[in-house]
């Protein structure tokens, strides 16, 4: 899978790795590398906003574009922080 393929699976709810492995979307969560991007609390999908590097901007750009406005940001999230739940 590419990493718009990935972010589309956790978009719909779906699991899914990139070709790189780097990317991937599990239990709720949408993590790059060690980071969590995005992740569903109850009903709600709590998005990293944090500014990490070039290519995890990317990242976040098209999961925001993705979710269209569903969301809540959140920023201040540690490198290698994988759960959100602690921020919201």
């Amino acid at each position: 899978m590419n990493n718009r393929q990935v972010i589309d699976a956790f978009v719909n709810e779906r699991t899914g790795r990139s070709s790189n492995g780097n990317l991937y979307s599990t239990g709720g969560k949408l993590i790059n590398y060690s980071t969590c991007i995005a992740q569903r609390i109850g009903r709600k999908i709590i998005f990293n906003r944090t500014r990490y590097s070039v290519s995890t901007s990317k990242i976040q750009s098209w999961t925001a574009g993705s979710l269209r406005g569903r969301v809540k940001e959140i920023s201040g999230v540690p490198m290698g922080e994988g759960d959100l739940a602690r921020y919201v």
